[in-house]
C-alpha cells in the first residue's frame, strides 16, 4: 500500500470512527500509529520508533514523549499525542517543543490523530520554531498537505533537506493564514453569502474568478499607494499625502496609458501641492494637484512649462483635461 492509499484509509477511519476515539490510547492505535506507518516506519522496531521515550529536561525533571522516530540511533522526530476529541492547544505544542529541544530533534509534531501541527528548527538549529511549517487535517488533506507530510517519510528523511523544505512550506502556510483572515473577515461575509447562493457551479466559478482578479488588481494598487504615501511622508517634514491625491495620480497614470511607459510616471508630494512627473524629474512635469484649500485645482503645463490652474470639484473632473495631459506627456516620449 503506497503513501496516498494509506492516507485514504486513515481518512476513512476518521469518517467512520472519529467520534468514538474518546481517549488517547484508542486514538494512537486507530490513527497515529497508522500515520507513522504510512510514512514508512516500522512501529514494532524500537530502533525506528520508540514509545514513551524518556526525556531528561534542563530543569532536572523527567518527561516522556509519546513517540520518537529515530534516525541513526538519535531522535529525529518527536510526536506528542492527545485523544481525537481533545483540542491541541498551546500547552500541548509547548510540551512537544520542550521535549524536542531537550532531545535535539529536528521535527516536532503535536497531534490528536486528526490535526497535525508540524514544527521544525527552521529559524535556528536546535531551537524549535514557535510557528508550524504545516498544519494538516488528516480528514481533508490536499495534495500540498501530502507533499508537506511526505517530507517526514522514511525514504526521504534528511534533516537538512527537511529544514530547507520546511521553510518553504512555512511561508506558504503563513500566506494561507493571511488569506483566510481576508476571506473570513466580517466585511467579506455578505459577498461570501451572495456567492454561496448562486444557483450553478458555473456561475460561482465565474463570479469567484472575476472577484479574485479584481481583488488582486486593487491590492496591487493599494500596496503602491501605501508605498508612495510612506516615501512621501518620510521625505520631508510636514507632508501628508492624502488618498484623494493618490487617486488623482492613478487617474492621470491611466489617462497616459498608451502614450508613455507607465513605469516612467511618478508621484511627488510637497507641502502645498503634489506633482505627477516623468522619470521623477521636476523638469518634466505632467500636472500638479492643488488640493489643500477649499477649492481644488488641477495644474497643467504648456511646452514652456508654464502652469495653468483649472478649478475642479473632485478627482473625476481630471478626465476633462485628458487631451492636455496627453499632449504634455508626448513631449517626453
Amino acid at each position: 500500500m503506497d503513501f496516498h492509499e494509506s492516507l485514504q484509509r486513515i481518512r476513512e477511519t476518521i469518517r467512520l470512527h472519529g467520534d468514538k476515539l474518546i481517549n488517547e490510547e484508542m486514538t494512537k492505535q486507530a490513527l497515529i500509529l497508522p500515520m507513522i506507518e504510512a510514512l514508512g516506519y516500522d512501529t514494532r522496531n524500537p530502533s525506528e520508533v520508540m514509545a514513551e521515550y524518556l526525556v531528561r529536561l534542563p530543569s532536572g525533571a523527567n518527561g516522556r514523549a509519546d513517540y520518537v522516530v529515530m534516525q541513526n540511533e538519535r531522535p529525529a522526530i518527536v510526536i506528542e499525542c492527545k485523544a481525537a476529541n481533545i483540542v491541541v492547544d498551546e500547552g500541548v505544542t509547548d510540551q512537544m517543543r520542550e521535549y524536542a529541544v531537550a532531545l535535539d530533534a529536528t521535527v516536532g509534531i503535536a497531534t490528536n490523530g486528526i490535526g497535525y501541527s508540524c514544527f521544525a528548527d527552521v529559524e535556528k538549529a536546535g531551537e524549535m520554531d514557535l510557528e508550524p511549517f504545516c498544519f494538516i487535517n488528516a480528514g481533508h488533506m490536499t495534495s500540498d498537505d501530502e507533499r508537506a507530510l511526505g517530507l517526514l517519510a522514511k525514504t526521504n528523511i534528511d534533516l537538512e533537506r527537511i529544514r530547507t523544505q520546511a521553510r518553504r512550506h512555512k511561508v506558504e502556510l503563513e500566506q494561507q493564514w493571511r488569506a483566510d483572515e481576508f476571506v473570513w473577515a466580517p466585511s467579506a461575509q455578505a459577498e461570501l453569502l451572495r456567492l454561496a447562493e448562486l444557483k450553478t457551479n458555473t456561475e460561482k466559478e465565474s463570479e469567484i474568478a472575476q472577484l479574485v482578479a479584481k481583488i488582486g488588481e486593487r491590492m496591487h494598487i493599494a500596496v503602491e499607494m501605501i508605498a508612495l504615501q510612506g516615501s512621501s511622508t518620510s521625505a520631508e517634514d510636514g507632508i501628508s499625502t492624502t488618498g484623494e491625491e493618490l487617486d488623482a495620480y492613478y487617474m492621470v497614470k491611466g489617462i497616459l496609458h498608451g502614450v508613455i511607459d507607465p513605469d516612467r510616471v511618478d508621484f511627488r508630494d510637497r507641502q502645498t501641492y503634489a506633482s505627477v512627473l516623468i522619470d521623477n524629474n521636476n523638469r518634466r512635469p505632467i500636472c500638479r494637484f492643488h488640493f489643500n484649500g477649499r477649492q481644488k485645482f488641477l495644474g497643467t503645463f504648456d511646452q514652456e512649462k508654464n502652469e495653468t490652474r483649472h478649478s475642479i470639484d473632485g478627482v473625476n473632473d481630471i478626465v476633462q483635461h485628458a487631451n492636455a495631459l496627453r499632449r504634455t506627456a508626448r513631449q517626453y516620449v
